[in-house]
């Protein structure tokens, strides 16, 4: 929707579901981009009032069901509580799903907003 707020009241932020023990185990969020993209960055925006909720998550993106890219190989930190996190994908990635992921049990994972930048154009490598 456009809306970064991430402040709950707002009704800018999605969550996964709840269970009467709590969360889930691996919870996630996925955008089907229903074609290939060359992926640049993606902006992945936090709960403002509560930014400890998503520490830890994983961003990966895939290509026909496989993953071509993760944020564990990124020097971005997810265990450090942000307001937002930025992911510039080195070498740009072709990619048809995008994927956020909170690893663990009993968990509920909150987002207020997954931008994702990129061209449906051939990807062109940083260094030519």
């Amino acid at each position: 929707d456009g809306n970064t707020s991430g402040i709950y009241v707002e009704g800018s932020v999605t969550h996964t579901a709840y269970t009467s023990d709590g969360g889930t185990s691996n919870p996630y969020w996925k955008l089907d981009l229903n074609g290939e993209y060359c992926i640049m960055r993606v902006k992945v925006w936090n709960r403002a009032e509560a930014a400890f909720k998503i520490l830890g998550f994983v961003l990966t993106i895939q290509l026909n069901g496989n993953e071509i890219w993760s944020s564990t190989s990124s020097a971005i930190d997810t265990s450090v509580a942000a307001r937002s996190y930025e992911f510039p994908i080195d070498d740009s990635v072709h990619g048809d799903e995008v994927i956020v992921t909170l690893p663990g049990d009993n968990r509920i994972l909150f987002l207020a907003e997954v931008e994702v930048f990129g061209t449906s154009t051939i990807c062109v490598p940083s260094e030519v």
